[in-house]
């Protein structure tokens, strides 16, 4: 039994994980990292994120010891956690994790593929057919960085004039201009002295205000983490399953998918109690770099064996839905006979969920197709695209 046992075990209440799965992830966690990995990395044990991400990745190195522990993964998985190797290593290691779940036979990792000079990320035995995958985890694009700055020092901005409460701006252009940001500071200036539920800034910007931090719809209430003696305030818990955003967005009709900046914080009333204080940047984003990365990362694959780009989707901007169905519009060029399948991956954590959202999209005019069985094999709950 662990000296978190008592937090461990609310954890695996509220987010339905089996207890010894957790004390099985922290044991190894231990092993590499001593018994100060909370501390080191700023983690708090009481925050159930947190404990989520030491289960992440302790079930990372564990599927990499049950492989044999390859150097490049090992040394790659214990690096800083906001390295770009560190989401590297994260994104293979749980597609390894998934196929010993699965039972798949010979899982291997960085294989020298006969009469082939390069090496995919992972491939495995399946039925007669060795199967390979080249994984990837893209960033955030280099605008959407530029305009993922420019939303969260908006909101900044506009914490200087909101004293409680939740606003939700939605913005109607993909670039955030320093005209827009001026004219929405005057406005959040004029509507928040007498605030009303909804206001409109004619061709730039759509808000919708709740006094009390509420964010989902009428009827649903919005749970906060404890705000602390100092001020201060944890993460927001990711229970909104009625957010007010899906009205919204259905609402403005906006054609775009979106992209967000949240920022949460507490203020003290007249009253002496502390309120939270809930700011989110809403922004349409075009992000079409799917292409790319298909066309660059199947070319790391043997055209001997049927092949899967898998992309783990919490780096960009982009919904899955939307790569999934530009995935389809590129295979149906029938310019691009490799690879045989694209597998788009999407981790949820937060206060009670722990789970990957997958899409498998089929490459119709693939020259290897992928074996009978295999996509009901590792996507037995998912969603296939033909």
């Amino acid at each position: 039994m662990s000296k978190f046992y008592e937090q461990f075990k609310i954890v695996s209440q509220q987010v339905n994980i089996p207890l010894n799965r957790i004390e099985r992830s922290y044991r190894t966690i231990k092993k590499y990292f001593g018994i100060d990995w909370f501390e080191k990395h700023k983690k708090d044990p009481k925050i159930i994120p947190d404990v989520l991400k030491m289960i992440l990745l302790g079930e990372s190195i564990f599927a990499t010891e049950e492989i044999g522990s390859p150097s490049k993964l090992m040394k790659k998985l214990i690096t800083p956690l906001n390295s770009q190797e560190y989401s590297s290593a994260i994104a293979e290691a749980q597609v390894i994790y998934k196929f010993l779940e699965l039972g798949l036979g010979n899982i291997r990792y960085e294989p020298l593929i006969n009469f082939y000079h390069r090496k995919p990320d992972i491939t495995h035995n399946f039925n007669s057919d060795i199967i390979q995958y080249e994984v990837v985890s893209p960033k955030l694009s280099a605008f959407d960085t530029e305009m993922y700055k420019k939303q969260t020092d908006l909101a900044n901005k506009i914490a200087d004039i909101i004293k409680f409460g939740s606003l939700d701006i939605y913005l109607f252009e993909v670039e955030i201009k320093d005209t827009t940001v001026n004219k929405i500071i005057s406005e959040c200036s004029r509507f928040l002295r007498n605030p009303e539920s909804e206001h409109l800034v004619p061709q730039i910007a759509f808000m919708v205000f709740d006094p009390t931090g509420n964010i989902q719809l009428e009827g649903y209430k919005t749970s906060y983490p404890e705000i602390r003696a100092d001020g201060s305030i944890g993460a927001l818990l990711h229970d909104c399953n009625y957010d007010r955003s899906i009205r919204y967005l259905n609402k403005l009709k906006l054609k775009k998918h979106t992209t967000r900046v949240a920022r949460i914080s507490s203020a003290v009333d007249t009253t002496g109690r502390k309120k939270v204080v809930l700011i989110r940047i809403i922004r349409p984003s075009e992000d079409k770099r799917v292409f790319q990365q298909i066309i660059g990362k199947s070319m790391q694959l043997s055209k001997i064996y049927p092949g899967i780009v898998v992309i783990e989707m919490g780096g960009p901007s982009a919904k899955m839905g939307f790569w999934a169905n530009l995935t389809e519009e590129l295979f149906n060029t029938k310019t691009y006979t490799f690879p045989s399948a694209v597998w788009l991956r999407l981790l949820h954590l937060g206060t009670n969920i722990f789970s990957w959202s997958e899409i498998i999209v089929e490459n119709p005019y693939a020259r290897k197709k992928l074996p009978k069985g295999l996509i009901k094999k590792i996507m037995p709950k998912g969603i296939i695209g033909k």
